[in-house]
């Protein structure tokens, strides 16, 4: 069963004021970040869908193993991209692992048991439950991928999984499975950084 990682990137980050995609997590850019961990996984292939700000982050991101597409309709929301993942991938590929970008708190081992829990639970999806809700990453097998064209706008795969709850094979968190949080504004972004005040201090400074 081949794998593929879809890490969407192509916000334009208006409430962070700048591309959060460069943001500074342990010294490398948080995109680049997230995408290492996606590599690491035993995903076969890994695809980053930019958008807004793409030259400047392709600029100064190393992707890696990853490759690389620019969603020129970017613009009209978070779906759009994910569309535009969707249809990069393969005819060989039998399911997607949707993941944000400004999720650095994911790691290859969580996308690894989510790809483990879906294919032994026979459902076509699996994602992370915390408090009764579903959260991405999201394994998505290809049949459901039709259902994808329906969304509209700043919407992604998240809304797609809550509405078929009854498809979705769920990895609880909490424990070793923390709550993998978007980076939306300067107050997430310290909140990531707490322990680390150098990059509160490089993020001030619009470093």
């Amino acid at each position: 069963m081949r794998s593929a990682g879809i890490v969407l990137a192509g916000g334009s980050s208006r409430r962070m004021g700048r591309p959060k995609q460069l943001l500074d997590v342990g010294g490398r850019p948080m995109l680049e970040v997230v995408v290492a961990q996606a590599s690491a996984s035993r995903l076969d292939e890994v695809l980053v869908v930019l958008g807004a700000a793409a030259k400047r982050i392709s600029d100064v991101v190393d992707f890696g193993r990853a490759r690389v597409i620019v969603n020129p309709d970017h613009a009209s929301g978070m779906s759009s991209s994910l569309l535009a993942g969707i249809a990069a991938l393969g005819d060989d590929v039998d399911r997607a692992v949707v993941i944000l970008g400004d999720q650095p708190d994911i790691s290859g081992s969580l996308l690894d048991e989510l790809l483990d829990l879906q294919e032994r639970s026979a459902l076509p999806a699996a994602a992370l439950s915390f408090g009764g809700l579903l959260h991405p990453p999201v394994v998505l097998a290809r049949q459901l991928w039709t259902d994808l064209e329906n969304l509209e706008g700043d919407v992604g795969c998240r809304a797609l999984i809550r509405q078929r709850p009854e498809l979705v094979a769920t990895l609880p968190g909490g424990g070793a499975h923390k709550h993998p949080t978007d980076i939306d504004t300067p107050e997430d972004f310290q909140r990531l950084v707490k322990r680390s005040p150098d990059r509160v201090s490089n993020f001030r400074r619009g470093g």
